[in-house]
């Protein structure tokens, strides 16, 4: 019996063996690409990989009918999905990475259109 790569042991479900999972092709591709000097990127880029494969859930849902009022807590802040992007996260901590905040500013206007 073949020894599986070090890789494997923090990949997502991989397809194969597990049917939905990330194809084991594209985790073997980034694998192959950063394992060697960077594994929590490699994790990282396969969780989210993975992630992006699964339907986001709502961490929580709510119906008010007038009468009546029901809430719903999806396990772990968005099922399967949340849990990838959670592992995902953990892996980008691990390597020192921060968030990337978006900014939104108006676009520069051009010397020669200012009054």
């Amino acid at each position: 019996m073949t020894a599986s790569p070090p890789w494997e042991a923090w990949a997502p479900p991989l397809d194969p063996p597990t049917a939905g999972g990330l194809p084991y092709g594209q985790a073997e591709a980034i694998a192959a690409a950063c394992w060697a000097d960077e594994p929590h990127l490699a994790a990282e880029l396969m969780w989210t990989a993975y992630a992006a494969t699964l339907d986001p859930e709502p961490a929580v849902a709510s119906v008010t009918t007038g009468a009546q009022s029901v809430v719903y807590s999806g396990a772990a802040g968005g099922g399967e999905f949340g849990k990838a992007a959670a592992r995902a996260q953990w892996h980008r901590q691990q390597r020192g990475a921060q968030p990337v905040p978006v900014e939104l500013a108006p676009p520069p206007v051009p010397a020669r259109l200012r009054r």
